[in-house]
């Protein structure tokens, strides 16, 4: 085994022990995320996405005004790879056993008799369009978001390989104001603090490329009176607290690095702190994004 992948290896070994200390993540659903990482891991490396030419981006000028560099509906995806991908992401699913294999064996059904069409899929979820992803929640009431896990997980190793490769066209000195990410548009689904000044950081939803916001700030609305922003922190929860804005009613969980080990994994971390949302969500505060892995 490389270097790097030895390493992820641990750092996830060492994730998932903490998450399954916490017994409050059903096993299968830990098991599903267990087995789902080291096969991104692996598809990122591989992944070919077809950048586009600079000036089919946002001009410098429009991207200072709070234009993203591309469109979410118009970024770089390995098409190929994420319809190759999502026969082993359905196997994943199905070894979840339960509603969650019936659910894999609905859509596998549906793929292979020309009802779901991979491609449509895919490009549905980066246009926005729920209408498709609406109709499937319907039909599988035991794990609703199966469709939604099956086609963020698939375009999620291109995706991210596409906004490293992107990120390095943004314009220096870009004005954090603006809560969505610089490169596809997309709400972040995590925050961070980062570097001893506490810098902050949103971690898109869509292609995972963290971006700066603003520190005393709404990531959704960008409220920025302080009578509106309120947080809360757990104790059993360290380095963690929730930033919910009373004018949006929505909140973020921001994750303070600078008091957490530096081996950071955002997903994880966001998945290993769900207690969190759990209260956030009883107090009447809403998450307007999923997690990176579409539940």
């Amino acid at each position: 085994m490389h270097t790097d992948d030895q390493a992820f290896a641990h750092l996830l070994e060492i994730k998932f022990a903490h998450i399954r200390a916490q017994q409050i993540m059903p096993e299968a659903l830990i098991g599903l995320v267990e087995g789902l990482l080291p096969l991104l891991h692996q598809a990122k490396a591989q992944a070919a996405p077809a950048l586009p030419a600079p000036e089919a981006c946002a001009s410098p000028e429009a991207m200072f005004a709070g234009n993203p560099l591309l469109l979410r509906e118009s970024f770089p995806f390995d098409l190929a790879q994420a319809v190759g991908l999502m026969p082993a992401l359905l196997d994943l699913l199905a070894a979840s056993g339960g509603d969650a294999a019936a659910s894999a064996s609905a859509l596998r059904e549906a793929m292979a008799t020309g009802q779901l069409q991979p491609e449509a899929a895919l490009r549905a979820h980066l246009r926005g369009d729920d209408a498709l992803f609406g109709a499937w929640r319907e039909r599988l009431p035991g794990s609703p978001r199966a469709l939604d896990f099956l086609v963020t997980c698939a375009l999620s190793p291109s995706l991210s390989k596409a906004a490293e490769a992107l990120a390095p066209r943004l314009p220096e000195n870009l004005p954090h104001e603006h809560g969505h990410c610089p490169l596809c548009g997309s709400l972040p689904y995590i925050s961070l603090l980062r570097d001893k000044e506490g810098k902050r950081f949103g971690v898109c939803s869509c292609c995972g490329h963290e971006f700066r916001l603003r520190r005393i700030a709404c990531a959704y609305c960008d409220e920025g009176d302080q009578n509106r922003l309120k947080l809360f922190r757990v104790a059993e929860y360290p380095g963690v607290r929730v930033d919910v804005c009373e004018t949006c009613s929505m909140y973020i969980k921001t994750l303070d690095y600078r008091e957490m080990d530096k081996k950071y994994l955002p997903a994880l971390d966001d998945m290993a702190t769900v207690a969190l949302d759990v209260l956030a969500q009883q107090q009447g505060y809403k998450r307007p994004t999923l997690s990176a892995w579409g539940f």
